[in-house]
Parts: structure tokens; C-alpha cells; sequence
């Protein structure tokens, strides 16, 4: 992301600039700022009023790839009409770099589009309201919004406050329209037998669903039971309301505890492990080179966090995936030598228990984009750094076959052999007598082999901002 510098912040008040130019972007957060114009006319004044704007750190919808720059819809409940916009905080600063305009213009831009095409649209936007359908693109007339003029922005927010439910719910109905997720309280009915220490026996009242899952425990068997029977029967509704946006709910929720990529990469990066399947142009890898070398400056030395960030399932922590870590050969054959080392140096900052791995790929990686000189010397500098290391040995060979000393090659897989051996290691010595039967054979898309054995409430700002 390039980052908020002065000129870029500049129309802005100081509380503003300084929460936007240090933005929390490892965290999942949320920042209230009011836009308001003067002189507008009735309808458009009118939107204004119920006009709020989130700047965002997270898209909880991130793992869909070409998400737009912005998020905007029209609620209406009791409490009346309100209109919400969402900018993630990534995309705000490079589109305002980009450009050459500053953040504030951007956000006047958005904002203003909002407020002009819900008011010239009202009929079309009460009828989606009512329908529960998709609305007319509020974000899409930025010209229109530039045209309102030059808005006064200030704070909502004192700070940087917590993703929650409700902040969620908005981003997912603008991609797959209402959930109908009842979050009223809830009251369970009086239990036979009172229990001082049951919180629902005392006649307390719990929001739904975090309050009323979080109390569970602390329930009598009966009022948990009843507790259960609500969250299953009101998810069961939002399930059968819209299967797709009850699903992307969910799981958006499941990760909000999670650790993410910042500043948008996870969507950068959607559907790349599945593209491993598929051949690349070079300008494709390398460009996927450059999203991984700069997530993983996230992460040094958490590579299960990393892990996690990458996939969005805590179950897939423990080791780095086969595809990014493939991407260091994928890069060699491609001929680009320089990209894999860059990517081999920032996967083994991640976990450092792999560095002598990865470094044994790199040195293979430089040898099949053909630079022999750079090759040597990695395989040279492995070798001093680790020479007892079963993969150093086994991909310095590797590396040597792509560079056609079959010799020098069959040397190192002799030693890896007798390592193998010696540890007892079947799955190694496997490897080890692969590279000696077919030295001079191996397809140049063979996967070298990796070490296996190894560690595995109502409408009001605080359904935007998980309580505490």
C-alpha cells in the first residue's frame, strides 16, 4: 500500500490525518468519519443527514477476487433510513496516489456519489429496500459527487474501533443482497427451577448472537438447552433467507478473530493456489512473486499465522502451503532466478525452520533460469552454512543436474543417500536413490521433495464495532 503522506492527507483535519496516516492495518478495525456539504438541495440534504462513512482496514469479503474500491447501501428499519459507505483504507490511499489527488477529494468523490444517486433514485432504492434485492450502484456517479463540491470531514470515531456484525452484514448484502438474520434480544422463558448463578434465570435480557452464545455457559442445562434452540433456529432462517450471503456471513465471522493479510493482498492473491494447476506467463509469476514477498514482511518468524492469513483456515496451520512454497521452482523454470530468491529469503524469514530448505530450492531455482555463476555460489554457501543438511545435499544436486554436472550431482545425492541411512529415514532415502536411478532424466516441472516430518443490537454504531 503506499502510504498517507502529508500531501496526500492535506484538507484534512489533524485528527483525521493522523488516525489515516498510521492506520492499524494488521487488525481488523473501522474508522467513523461525518461528510457534510451546505447549500445542497432538499433530497440531497436529506441523504446527508443519514449519510455515515466507515473507512476500513479489512474486507470481510477479501478472498473474492476484483473487489471493488468501495462498498455502499441503503438500510432502512424503525429507527428510520440510513445510508452507509465503506472505503477500505488501502484502496482510499491508492487511488488517491494514483491519481494525483488527495484522499479528502476521493472520499468527496464516493461520498458524494452516495448521497446524489440514492436521492435521484429514490423510488428505485425503496423498491430494492422492499424487495430485498440489489439497488441501483451508489458509488458509481463519482462525477456527480465531485460536482457537490468540497465537504467538511471530521471524526466520528475518537480512534480506531473493532470490526463487528454489523459492519459485516452491510459488505456482505452488497455482494449477495439482505440476510434476514433476526438479532433481536433475546428473552428465554422462566425455568422450572431457578438457579441464582443462571443468568437467564435472573430475567436478563441477551443480544444476539455474540452476548446470547457467550452466556451459554454460564446458563442452567434448561436455559442452555433453550439458548441453543434459538441460535439454531434463527440461523436456520438466515440460511434459508439467501444460502449464499448466509454463507459468506458466517464465514466472514469465523475469521474475525483470525490473522489476515493486510491492505488487501489476500484478494490479490484469490485463486492462486488453484492457478498452481495451470502454466503462467512470467509476468503473471512475477507479479504473484511480488504479493508474496511483500505479505510475508508481515509475518516474520509466524508462519502459522501466515499460514492462516494465506488460507483463512486455522486447521492449515503448521507449515507453509505446497504453493507458495512451490512458487520458488515455479519462478526457476520460468527463468526468473532473481524473484525466487527473493522469494526463498522472505518465506525463510517466515519460518526460519525451513530456511536451509528453501535455500536448497533457491540454488535449484537459479540453475534452471540458467544463472550458473549465481547457482554456484548459493550451492557453495549452503554447503558451508549447512553441510550436514540431507535437503542442502539433495538440491545442490538438483541444482548441479540443471547446470549438466552430473558428476558433482551424483556426489551429493551419494552423501544425501548415506544421511538418509543413517537417520533411518525411508522417505528420504527414497529421494536420495529417485535423483541416482534418473540423474540426467529428472523432467524439469519434477517437484523436488519437501521435509514431511515436520512440527505440524439494533441499527446503531455498535453492530459496525465488535463489543468488547
Amino acid at each position: 500500500m503506499t502510504d498517507a503522506d502529508d500531501d496526500l492527507l492535506s484538507g484534512l483535519p489533524d485528527g483525521v490525518r493522523r488516525l489515516l496516516a498510521a492506520p492499524p492495518v494488521t487488525d481488523k478495525k473501522l474508522l467513523e468519519l461525518s461528510v457534510t456539504w451546505t447549500g445542497l438541495q432538499r433530497d440531497e440534504a436529506r441523504m446527508v443527514d443519514v449519510l455515515r462513512l466507515f473507512i476500513i482496514t479489512w474486507d470481510p469479503l477479501e478472498q473474492l477476487a476484483a473487489r471493488p474500491d468501495g462498498f455502499a447501501i441503503v438500510n432502512a428499519d424503525l429507527a428510520g433510513l440510513e445510508l452507509v459507505v465503506y472505503v477500505p483504507v488501502w484502496s482510499l490511499v491508492e487511488s488517491a496516489a494514483a491519481r494525483g489527488v488527495t484522499v479528502a477529494e476521493v472520499l468527496a468523490e464516493m461520498t458524494g456519489s452516495a448521497v446524489v444517486t440514492a436521492s435521484a433514485h429514490g423510488h428505485e432504492v425503496a423498491a430494492a429496500l422492499a424487495s430485498h434485492q440489489a439497488g441501483p450502484d451508489l458509488l458509481s456517479d463519482r462525477a456527480a459527487g465531485s460536482a457537490l463540491g468540497t465537504p467538511d470531514i471530521a471524526l466520528v470515531s475518537a480512534d480506531w474501533e473493532a470490526i463487528g456484525l454489523g459492519a459485516i452484514t452491510d459488505i456482505v448484502q452488497h455482494a449477495f443482497g439482505p440476510v434476514d438474520l433476526d438479532r433481536s434480544m433475546v428473552e428465554l422463558a422462566a425455568a422450572k427451577g431457578s438457579r441464582s448463578d443462571c443468568p437467564a434465570c435472573a430475567g436478563r435480557r441477551f443480544g444476539f448472537p455474540g452476548e446470547l452464545a457467550k452466556s451459554q455457559s454460564a446458563m442452567c442445562p434448561d436455559h442452555r438447552d433453550e439458548a441453543e434452540a434459538v441460535i439454531r433456529a434463527r440461523m436456520d432462517e438466515a440460511d434459508a433467507s439467501n444460502p449464499d450471503g448466509w454463507g459468506a456471513l458466517a464465514d466472514a465471522c469465523d475469521r474475525l478473530e483470525l490473522p489476515h493479510l493486510p491492505n488487501g493482498l489476500a484478494t490479490r492473491l484469490a485463486g492462486a493456489e488453484e492457478a498452481t494447476y495451470v502454466d503462467l506467463e512470467p509476468d503473471e509469476l512475477a507479479a504473484r512473486a511480488r504479493l508474496i514477498v511483500e505479505a510475508a514482511s508481515w509475518f516474520p518468524g509466524r508462519r502459522d499465522d501466515f499460514a492462516i492469513a494465506l488460507s483463512g483456515e486455522p486447521d492449515l496451520a503448521g507449515q507453509l502451503p505446497d504453493w507458495v512454497v512451490g512458487l520458488v521452482l515455479d519462478l526457476g523454470r520460468a527463468r526468473l532466478g532473481e524473484d525466487a530468491v527473493l522469494v526463498g529469503d522472505a518465506l525463510a524469514r517466515v519460518d526460519p525452520e525451513m530456511e536451509a530448505f528453501l535455500d536448497g530450492d533457491v540454488a535449484v531455482a537459479l540453475a534452471q533460469a540458467g544463472l550458473a555463476e549465481a547457482a554456484r555460489a548459493r550451492i557453495e554457501a549452503n554447503l558451508a552454512r549447512w553441510p550436514n543438511d540431507f535437503w542442502i545435499r539433495l538440491h545442490a544436486g538438483d541444482a548441479l543436474v540443471d547446470l549438466g554436472d552430473l558428476d558433482g550431482a551424483t556426489a551429493h545425492f551419494n552423501v544425501a543417500l548415506s544421511m538418509a541411512d543413517e537417520t533411518d529415514d525411508f522417505e528420504a532415502r527414497s529421494y536420495a536413490l529417485e535423483r541416482l536411478n534418473l540423474p540426467g532424466r529428472r523432467s524439469p516441472k519434477q517437484q523436488h521433495g519437501r521435509p514431511t516430518g515436520r512440527r505440524k443490537g439494533g441499527r446503531n454504531r455498535s453492530r459496525r464495532k465488535r463489543r468488547k
